[in-house]
């Protein structure tokens, strides 16, 4: 099952790291203009420069010049290397541009074949356009849903096919906010998606999710209930058995 995702940002000490995914230690440097008064050239400085505490307001950081996360950016990049694949990010104004993978989670290992490809399309795309990403993982979603136990149709009836079916409230909701967001980056409604890269963000993790409930769950279940010897899932069968005919 996917543990907790934590996506790069600027300035953090640990985040899980956009070349190999993992949650890891990240070794801050900055290459800077070391004194443009005298004339001196661009040096690399191990971390980063944190905001002076003269011009500090803690919690409102986004209201000083040239800061991000409390830690200037009027620098001419900021390197984050990760200290489990030992390879870099690159970041620009306090944003990163290198590597373009983008900072949603990497797909469930147990995501169906056709599913994972557009999420990582969508992926991509999250940074550069969040609209554009958004509207993938719908499509995604379109996929996924007949794989879980819904005939194709439009995606609301699918949603409605497997709440008939015994779905788990948790996961309605959360196809529910895929379904609902996602129609909303095809047919612009109510809902603000241009530029808003934290909803595309959430949305990764619900696809996310809904394939670790509806298949890793329920694979890894099955995969301890037959390490049981097989006599006794022999007598569990008989026992539904008896129980179904009864019903019948």
């Amino acid at each position: 099952m996917h543990g907790k995702y934590t996506p790069p940002k600027y300035g953090e000490s640990k985040f899980n790291c956009p070349n190999c995914d993992a949650f890891s230690h990240q070794q801050w440097s900055e290459i800077i203009n070391k004194n443009p008064q005298m004339g001196e050239g661009i040096d690399l400085v191990s971390d980063l420069r944190e905001v002076p505490n003269e011009v500090f307001f803690p919690g409102e950081e986004e209201l000083i010049p040239n800061s991000i996360n409390g830690f200037l950016v009027n620098n001419y990049l900021a390197i984050s290397l990760c200290y489990h694949c030992e390879k870099t990010s690159i970041w620009i104004d306090g944003e990163m541009v290198y590597p373009l993978s983008t900072i949603a989670p990497a797909p469930n290992h147990d995501m169906p074949e056709d599913v994972k490809e557009l999420y990582e399309e969508a992926r991509k795309l999250g940074t550069l356009s969040p609209t554009a990403s958004t509207a993938i993982l719908r499509l995604a979603l379109e996929k996924l849903l007949p794989q879980i136990g819904a005939d194709k149709g439009n995606i609301d009836n699918m949603i409605g096919q497997l709440v008939r079916k015994g779905l788990p409230k948790e996961v309605e909701k959360a196809l529910d906010n895929l379904r609902v967001i996602g129609n909303e980056a095809v047919h612009p409604g109510t809902i603000d998606i241009k530029d808003n890269t934290n909803v595309a963000f959430a949305l990764f993790r619900l696809l996310n999710f809904v394939v670790d409930r509806m298949i890793t769950q329920l694979k890894e279940i099955d995969e301890i209930y037959e390490l049981l010897p097989e006599g006794k899932r022999e007598r569990i069968e008989q026992r539904n058995s008896r129980v179904t005919s009864k019903q019948g």
